[in-house]
């Protein structure tokens, strides 16, 4: 199956973790490449992953704060989310936290976005 994560160039990944003293308990994964041909592309928060024990506490919402914080950084004014357009739990939790859907990616997942 494709996806657009096939897409990513490595040397625009934004990796990053969230610890809870030494303990991992997130991770997400965005890019910034202000070269893609895509605006969607060029700042885009691809996964997000909150350990189980940990969800429903603020870990993913700082993970998204991290990420529209850097975004701001480099003088852009609005990011992007994509996950699959055949589950609801993503699309529930990013629309929640205030991302717009926007539309599909060729791919057919959905493109959400949050203006900063």
């Amino acid at each position: 199956f494709a996806s657009v994560e096939q897409q990513l160039d490595p040397a625009s990944s934004w990796p990053r973790v969230v610890r809870d003293g030494d303990e991992v308990v997130g991770y997400m994964m965005a890019t910034f490449d202000p070269d893609a041909s895509e605006e969607y592309l060029r700042a885009a928060l691809w996964k997000i992953i909150v350990r189980g024990d940990y969800q429903g506490q603020g870990v993913g919402k700082f993970a998204v704060e991290a990420f529209a914080a850097e975004a701001r950084s480099r003088g852009v004014a609005r990011v992007t989310a994509v996950w699959p357009s055949d589950r609801q739990g993503p699309e529930t939790y990013f629309t929640k936290i205030g991302f717009v859907e926007i539309g599909l990616t060729p791919y057919g997942e959905k493109i959400g976005a949050l203006a900063l």
